[in-house]
C-alpha cells in the first residue's frame, strides 16, 4: 500500500511592471513565509516530515525546496509576514 502524497504547490513567480522580480526579492518573500508559519506552528501539522522533524517550516527556494506544503495562514501569520517585509523595505532604503 502507498501513502497518497499532498501536492505541493512551487512559490509563484513574482513580476514586477511585466519582469520577472529578482531572486534576492523572491528569496526574501520565501524566507518571510517560512518564518511566519513557524512562529504559526505550521509545521506541527505539516504534511511534510521534513518540517514535522526539523520543528520548523523548511520552504526555501535557496536550498531547493521552493514549495509551500499548503497550511493554511492564520491572519496574524499574513500581517507578520507584510511586517517583515516593510521592515527590510525601510531598512534597505535607510528609512526611518
Amino acid at each position: 500500500m502507498t501513502r497518497k502524497r499532498h501536492p505541493e504547490e512551487p512559490i509563484p513567480d513574482i513580476e514586477i511592471g511585466g519582469s520577472p522580480a529578482p531572486l534576492s526579492l523572491h528569496n526574501a518573500i520565501a524566507l518571510a513565509l517560512s518564518i511566519a508559519a513557524t512562529q504559526d506552528g505550521a509545521h506541527q501539522n505539516c504534511p511534510r516530515r521534513e518540517c514535522r522533524s526539523f520543528g520548523r517550516c523548511r520552504a526555501s527556494p535557496t536550498l531547493g525546496r521552493s514549495r509551500l506544503c499548503g497550511m493554511p495562514f492564520s491572519r496574524e501569520a499574513e500581517r507578520r509576514v507584510v511586517g517583515m517585509l516593510m521592515f527590510a523595505l525601510q531598512l534597505a532604503n535607510g528609512w526611518r
